[in-house]
């Protein structure tokens, strides 16, 4: 069974204090920031993700872009992130797909929930997320003793090339 992380992006850079520098300054930067994140994250677990912003924040039509096994998307002008996830998490619920959702919005959760997904809240996934950068640490940190420095780049290329081989496989 796949499993997918779906993440409304405006509301996590809203509600993670790691953020607010950046949404301040550069909406832009807070952007490519939270892509990076995730795409570190669901790579480690072996999801596939989507991160969805919606219009109010950048005008013009939708456009979907690819980053590994996380796909970004930017809804129509006028179009919520909520009402393009609520579509998707329909759809990948009912093709047997576990869903995860990242939203802090309660409407949403309702919604979310009504559909047979998860929802997670933007601090609960903060949480996960740092429990996460933990483990990849200490999964690199044991990977290298007793490894060269070549060596060990060598094995870190070759399981990140692996596990994407793998998520091409799947999508």
């Amino acid at each position: 069974m796949k499993e997918w992380l779906v993440v409304d992006g405006y509301n996590v850079i809203n509600s993670w204090q790691d953020f607010r520098k950046f949404r301040e300054e550069n909406l832009e930067h807070a952007r490519e920031l939270l892509k990076e994140k995730l795409a570190e994250y669901i790579a480690f677990k072996g999801y596939s993700g989507i991160v969805v912003f919606d219009a109010q924040e950048v005008q013009g039509v939708a456009s979907f872009e690819k980053n590994g096994a996380l796909e970004i998307v930017f809804t129509n002008e006028g179009e919520t992130a909520d009402s393009w996830i609520e579509r998707r998490v329909y759809d990948l619920v009912k093709s047997g797909s576990s869903v995860f959702v990242v939203t802090s919005d309660y409407a949403e959760q309702l919604n979310v929930l009504g559909s047979g997904a998860y929802r997670i809240s933007a601090r609960e996934f903060r949480e996960e997320y740092l429990l996460t950068k933990k483990q990849i640490a200490q999964r690199s940190e044991r990977l290298a003793r007793g490894l060269g420095r070549n060596e060990l780049g060598g094995r870190l290329q070759e399981h990140i090339l692996d596990h994407f081989e793998k998520l091409r496989r799947n999508t």
